[in-house]
């Protein structure tokens, strides 16, 4: 197939020299790209539009390496197939990132564990995870070891986050906030659980937070009656 594509461009190539005074690159430029793919997250009128510069340069001359380069610029593209479709066609099939969670504001970490920063934020029921500047990957650790521990719970995460000086406080979807300090944390989210689940479950709308940075119990904040 390719050997017939190449056979098929050069047979373009003669037919466009003797047509006159354009050369063979004008003869091929870009007129329209086609956007394929499942795209759950980006809109194919916003890839247009992103791509407007590739519109005009030569499939001749313009290298796949190039088009990706401009193809992959879209935050919520992670990869994409590029192919060629003779005389002024361009095929750009989109693989898009999927979000695993939020990133502090207005950012999203992907299930590929990259950063991405996209135009417009999709209001998905994504847990939030907040930290300083650079501390992603130690956040993303956490937020794995700590859902495993309570894979086997009701409790699941709304927000985790890393404060300036290392400590971590927890927010679950019920509402109640948890302050697991800044060592032993595994243990002192157990010592929580097992609280929560004989004492607490009952009463979470009587909560106002939990302190688990005792070694040998938690202390809760109740809210005022």
């Amino acid at each position: 197939m390719r050997i017939a594509a190449l056979i098929g461009a050069i047979l373009l190539i003669v037919i466009a020299v003797f047509q006159g005074k354009e050369s063979p690159e004008s003869w091929f430029a870009i007129h329209a790209i086609e956007i394929k793919g499942q795209l759950k997250y980006s809109s194919r009128d916003q890839l247009q539009k992103d791509y407007t510069s590739l519109l005009g340069k030569s499939l001749l001359t313009t290298s796949i390496s190039q088009i990706k380069a401009v193809a992959l610029s879209p935050q919520w593209v992670q990869s994409v197939e590029v192919r060629k479709v003779w005389p002024n066609t361009l095929q750009v099939v989109v693989h898009e990132h999927e979000p695993l969670a939020y990133w502090n504001d207005g950012q999203v970490i992907t299930t590929g564990a990259v950063i991405i920063s996209p135009k417009s934020i999709p209001n998905l029921p994504l847990p939030k995870l907040l930290g300083p500047e650079d501390s992603s990957d130690v956040v993303l650790k956490q937020f794995g070891l700590i859902s495993q521990v309570l894979s086997l719970t009701s409790l699941r995460i709304d927000s985790l986050q890393l404060k300036p000086r290392g400590a971590w406080v927890i927010v679950f979807k019920n509402g109640i906030k948890v302050k697991l300090g800044r060592e032993d944390i595994l243990e002192r989210l157990q010592r929580f659980i097992a609280v929560y689940k004989t004492d607490l479950s009952g009463r979470i709308d009587q909560i106002s937070s939990v302190d688990a940075r005792y070694p040998h119990g938690v202390a809760v904040a109740w809210k005022k009656q």
